[in-house]
């Protein structure tokens, strides 16, 4: 192939990969599929020898004749490599938002991403027994209230069943987005659901734990005090309700959840009746 002339203007460089090389200096390098014949005295512009399936940058000129290979430095292909990455993902999260918004609205993301904020970020409840301690939602669901202590002290540790079930009433809320069924609309209300039953279970759990500590506490007071650990335990639970405050956190949980399944409910009524 006939060298580039000196007044021919350059395009600019394409990626290619060197196919073959000869030690006589003459080789075949391919570019969007098409291969091209290049010598390395005429087209070669880089201080290291052309070596097999390395990438190359590759230049022609206003004719479509080959003008120039140089080697492409390991350094500069991460560079590129990491920007196509980010590429990809940028373009793939623009799909993925807009089939969200399409099948959801943009209300609904709104309220998901508040349930989220509240609670991921913001506390929910405050607990002040044998310390003084705030929890996020998500810390709260970690926690185990079989015993007071515990409950107030304990930092959760591992990941829970109730966290589990905590995602999955976010993932319903986008069931939507998979299924066309009217029934589908309302996963938006597994959130509510999920935090009513949480909390009434919490409730039990906690008021267990109270009623144990006043039998334990009667047990060691003898069997004919059975009525004053009744009272104990009655006193000691107040105290742990006067010991719990609400947080922005629990606030934004709630007023998502029930925003969300109004939105459900709402869809479901006008895809069944409408």
């Amino acid at each position: 192939m006939q060298a580039s002339s000196p007044a021919a203007t350059i395009t600019t460089g394409q990626r290619g990969r060197i196919l073959a090389y000869q030690p006589s200096g003459q080789g075949s390098v391919s570019v969007a599929g098409i291969q091209h014949a290049f010598d390395v005295a005429t087209h070669w512009r880089s201080d290291v020898a052309p070596a097999i399936n390395a990438v190359v940058d590759v230049r022609f000129d206003d004719a479509g004749s080959l003008a120039t290979v140089s080697a492409v430095a390991t350094q500069q292909l991460a560079q590129e490599e990491m920007a196509g990455a980010a590429k990809l993902a940028r373009d793939k999260g623009q799909q993925l938002w807009g089939q969200a918004v399409s099948a959801l609205g943009i209300q609904v993301l709104g309220a998901l991403g508040v349930l989220i904020a509240g609670a991921f970020i913001f506390n929910t409840i405050g607990i002040r027994l044998f310390a003084s301690v705030s929890r996020t939602y998500w810390q709260l669901l970690g926690l185990s209230a079989d015993s007071l202590e515990s409950f107030a002290r304990d930092g959760g540790g591992g990941f829970t069943s109730a966290q589990f079930f905590f995602l999955l009433a976010i993932a319903a809320c986008c069931a939507t987005m998979a299924s066309s069924h009217p029934k589908a609309a309302l996963g938006k209300c597994a959130p509510l659901l999920f935090v009513v039953i949480h909390s009434s279970l919490l409730f039990i759990k906690i008021k267990g734990a109270v009623s144990d500590a006043g039998n334990a506490m009667g047990g060691i007071m003898g069997t004919r005090a059975a009525r004053m650990a009744e009272q104990m335990a009655s006193e000691m639970l107040g105290q742990v309700w006067q010991g719990l405050s609400f947080g922005i956190g629990f606030y934004l949980v709630l007023a998502a959840s029930i925003v969300l399944a109004a939105y459900g409910i709402g869809e479901y009524k006008r895809k069944t009746i409408g």
